[in-house]
């Protein structure tokens, strides 16, 4: 049996030892993970305007998964998610699922009406961007090279609650093979 909590302050280990288990995210991104999540314990999650969420074992403690998020700065009912992380052997266990609909049902409750989410466009990340799309987010823009040379950004949206779905911008995902990195089976997520 496991459950979604928030975080403690002394889980930073795990939490730093999970994102390098991930093997996707270079030492300045976790280093990055490790000092907002270091901000969001010193102020409290709530203040700091860092949620975090992680999914623990409840036998053993043993943290597999951790979502991040948060208000988008200067919108009314914006949020973003910064991080969703799930260790590479507890994954297609529904870990990610339970985080991302724990984080949708907490800003649903706070009024929010759209999650961005910022990815990378890599092969690596392919994965994130099919689990993504899966889950109702939309494809709105590449920008290429934005990270570094060959590493662009996708950003994607999902709309939350009936009115924000009949205003979401008319920009589909497009299908893409699964060799440009597409999502086998998604079709305009």
């Amino acid at each position: 049996m496991s459950l979604i909590r928030w975080p403690r302050a002394d889980e930073e280990a795990a939490i730093r030892a999970l994102a390098e288990r991930c093997g996707v995210f270079r030492p300045e991104e976790i280093e990055t993970l490790i000092e907002i999540f270091r901000e969001a314990c010193r102020r409290g999650f709530e203040e700091s305007g860092y949620h975090f969420r992680v999914w623990a074992e409840e036998r053993d403690g043993e943290i597999r998964g951790l979502i991040c998020y948060g208000r988008r700065p200067l919108t009314r009912w914006s949020w973003d998610l910064y991080w969703l992380l799930v260790d590479p052997s507890a994954q297609r266990r529904g870990i990610g699922t339970a985080l991302l609909q724990a984080m949708e049902a907490h800003v649903g409750r706070e009024g929010g009406r759209w999650i961005l989410v910022e990815t990378a466009n890599t092969p690596a990340y392919a994965p994130a961007r099919c689990f993504y799309e899966r889950h109702g987010f939309r494809l709105l823009a590449v920008v290429e090279d934005f990270y570094e040379a060959g590493e662009g950004l996708a950003l994607y949206l999902k709309g939350l609650g009936p009115s924000s779905e009949a205003s979401a911008p008319a920009a589909e995902a497009r299908a893409r093979s699964p060799e440009e990195g597409g999502c086998p089976g998604v079709r305009g997520a």
